[in-house]
């Protein structure tokens, strides 16, 4: 609908937002308002130029793109691979625009915050390219511009009223996704989806088994608070009955991180949570039904063992599907009986009295009962924490067993890597993404490692202490949002869900896979947004003039980051299927966008050596060593391509920066060029 308005000249026509609901100042008025003195100051309103105006239904529209930009980033590989982050950080910039051009926007103080820490954070990451690498610095920016955008068009895009309408979207989108997963789990005839790297643990479509994780726990926590404090009772009962498929994908990604990070979350739910005996009562009603789903996936061999055959594990399959459908059932119609119950038990004081007491008398047990089987608090972390620093034990196929094992499969180590990184250069750090060249020349045992599986220990190592500070602040603040805004409906399990992507970012590598991260930002947003009030602050004409240029800059950033990234993959493809003249010219159209570009010059040189051109694989060689002289695999190359005092000189380097790697001792074992 498009309305005709006029406005102040002078300072614009402000939007109050109460309760969902615009007032809109349209004419021309003269008015007196009283100062704190007593005396009367007089404010003439004249007419200014009229503008279009937009106004969009915002309940609908932000569910639907919420929705669909979720599903979107999950099934392009969880949106790790560059070539998909320039595409979806274009779409959330160009939401932005629309919406600074079209709608009058006011912002909370914390959004203004959380906003200002993460665009200042994208802007250190890109700065790190002056004292780091420039094509890996440049990588990471481009992927945090994905999510500025995200976040910002969140925040601009939302109004109070239509937070829920966005969590439940995102709920949604998260149920779609890991219910595809299942489906490959449970009807292996039909969907069999085969990864080696993954080890039989659910991983599709993200790719990961952890992160596919976290996202099934962050999906179960917003429909725990969609069930408890939904509006609708359709909406509570779907959201019910959607927990048995949730953790049940959770549990076949074998993930232990995200069920820690699940507890997490459901620990914070229960302490901002205004109505926490309606969310305990509403989870223990709930969880007989999931309980019973676990209970028949871990005593199906042929769903948890590797080698199953596919007869065993499509009967195995079949089975659980029906036992997580009548799961589902039974939690809906508990959700739809669960109101009645608590109206008749609340109107009872004593009734109510005696079942607070009860759960406390439980708990208080449970905590007993443990300590007196494990022992005290402090041996119980003593003991949590060796269990974790040492390393796996051999399952032989049984991945039952990987749930209740605590070893945290060397990140231990990849930790004091990270921090012995972080003392080489305690000021500024390494520069952003070069924590996989810190590990191959710092690691103590030969196997590959790209990310710290930490978040904020990685970010230390590569952007110091400025950009640690940074980054913790864009996450922080929307906690404090939450905390304000714990009395809106729904957002207890916003609060648990972010909570769970904070703990499990600190523990595996999130960051570095979008579909997890923007699920996570979205919770953020919501929160920010209901803590927003009425104490807003409107975007004058000169800021949003200001932000969408900005908007508009990061966005060809990213469309010039697009075409580079989609160059080089398609250069990488075609040179393993031998068509060198192809990733040639890809390779050319790569420097073009990307002259900073190390990978690029490779491609180049190994198409040119695999044609026999000997004249110019070298000098594309060497400009890949300048442009990243820290990779160790440049250099090698370099050392292949050349020979003589040269090809020694760039031998000793690439040994120099990864002193445990094979390659160089089997290359050395077979030829005869070097003694």
């Amino acid at each position: 609908m498009v309305e005709l308005l006029r406005h102040d000249a002078a300072d614009g026509i402000r939007n109050r937002r109460e309760g969902g609901r615009e007032s809109r100042t349209s004419t021309a008025q003269t008015g007196a308002r009283r100062t704190s003195g007593g005396a009367a100051s007089v404010r003439l309103r004249v007419p200014a130029r009229p503008h279009l105006r937009v106004a969009l239904p915002d309940g609908l529209t932000v569910g639907l793109l919420g929705f669909a930009a979720v599903v979107a980033v999950a099934f392009s590989h969880g949106g790790y691979y560059p070539t998909a982050w320039g595409s979806f950080a274009v779409v959330a910039l160009w939401l932005v625009v629309v919406r600074l051009v079209f709608v009058d926007v006011s912002l909370g103080m914390l959004e203004v915050l959380a906003l200002s820490a993460l665009t200042g954070f994208m802007c250190w990451a890109a700065a790190s390219s002056a004292w780091g690498v420039p094509e890996r610095a440049i990588l990471e920016t481009d992927r945090i511009a994905l999510y500025v955008g995200a976040l910002v068009a969140a925040c601009v895009g939302l109004r109070r009223h239509a937070v829920p309408a966005l969590l439940a979207a995102v709920w949604a989108a998260v149920t779609v996704v890991c219910g595809y997963a299942l489906l490959t789990r449970l009807f292996p005839e039909r969907w069999w989806v085969f990864d080696p790297l993954a080890g039989y643990r659910l991983s599709e479509p993200l790719g990961y088994w952890n992160g596919l994780g976290v996202f099934a726990a962050v999906g179960a926590l917003l429909a725990v608070g969609l069930a408890s404090r939904g509006s609708t009772m359709v909406g509570r009962a779907l959201a019910a009955a959607s927990l048995p498929l949730l953790v049940t994908t959770l549990y076949f990604t074998f993930s232990r991180g995200a069920w820690i990070a699940l507890a997490a979350g459901l620990l914070a739910a229960f302490t901002v949570d205004s109505s926490r005996l309606r969310l305990v009562t509403h989870v223990l009603a709930l969880a007989p039904a999931v309980l019973v789903a676990l209970v028949v996936a871990y005593r199906s061999p042929a769903l948890n063992q590797l080698g199953a055959s596919l007869a065993d594990a499509s009967r195995d399959g079949h089975r659980l599907a029906l036992v997580v459908a009548l799961a589902a059932l039974l939690n809906g119609l508990v959700a739809l009986g669960l109101e009645r119950v608590e109206r008749r038990a609340g109107a009872h004081l004593r009734l109510r009295r005696a079942y607070v007491a009860g759960l406390v008398a439980a708990s208080l047990v449970m905590l007993l009962v443990l300590f007196v089987r494990v022992g005290s608090p402090l041996t119980l972390a003593s003991r949590t924490y060796h269990a974790f620093a040492a390393p796996p034990p051999a399952l032989n196929g049984q991945l039952n067993a990987r749930i209740f094992n605590l070893s945290g499969s060397g990140r231990v180590v990849q930790w004091r890597v990270a921090w012995r990184a972080y003392e080489r250069n305690p000021v500024l750090g390494s520069g952003a993404g070069t924590y996989e060249e810190s590990w191959n020349e710092l690691r103590p045992a030969p196997y590959k490692i790209r990310d710290a599986h930490s978040l904020y220990l990685e970010t230390l190592s590569e952007l110091g202490p400025v950009g640690l500070g940074l980054l913790l602040s864009a996450l922080s603040i929307p906690l404090i949002a939450g905390v304000r805004a714990r009395r809106f409906p729904v957002v207890s399990g916003a609060f648990a869900a972010y909570v769970a992507f904070l703990v499990h970012a600190g523990v595996d590598w999130d960051w570095e896979l979008p579909a997890v991260t923007l699920v996570g930002l979205l919770c953020a947003a919501a929160l920010l947004v209901a803590a927003r009030g009425t104490r807003t602050l409107a975007l004058s004409r000169y800021v949003r003039v200001g932000v969408i240029a900005g908007a508009l800059g990061l966005a060809a950033f990213s469309v010039v980051g697009l075409i580079g990234n989609r160059a080089l993959a398609d250069g990488e493809a075609a040179l393993n299927d031998g068509r060198t003249t192809l990733a040639a010219k890809r390779a050319r159209l790569a420097l073009r966008w990307a002259p900073w570009s190390a990978q690029a010059h490779r491609l180049l040189g190994e198409s040119q050596l695999a044609v026999g051109d000997l004249g110019d694989a070298p000098d594309n060689m060497r400009r890949a060593v300048a442009a990243d002289p820290r990779d160790w695999t440049l250099w090698f190359a370099l050392a292949q391509t050349t020979s003589g005092p040269e090809s020694e000189r760039a031998l000793a380097e690439a040994r120099k920066l990864d002193p445990r790697g094979p390659e160089i001792r089997l290359y050395l074992s077979s030829t005869d060029r070097f003694p």
